[in-house]
């Protein structure tokens, strides 16, 4: 099981309104993520992702199982990663 500190997981949305879809470049800034920010609701996608709904109003970012994994802070995944 994954710990992801809420704040981190906003940040690493990437739909098209937080990541430019032509340059990669990220929109959304770390500094302007509310400290409080929580999921509000959560929807499987497939079998494959979660969507959520933050409590500052954003909806459309899909975070696949695959990505999850790969931005999961744990010791024994970063490591995995070269971290």
């Amino acid at each position: 099981m994954s710990d992801y500190p809420n704040v981190e997981l906003r940040f690493r949305c990437s739909c098209a309104s937080c990541v430019d879809e032509w340059s990669g470049k990220r929109r959304l800034e770390r500094a302007g993520i509310p400290g409080d920010i929580r999921p509000v609701d959560l929807q499987l996608v497939g079998n494959y992702a979660l969507q959520l709904t933050w409590s500052d109003g954003h909806a459309t970012g899909i975070y696949s199982y695959e990505y999850l994994r790969a931005i999961c802070p744990c010791a024994d995944c970063a490591r995995e990663r070269g971290e």
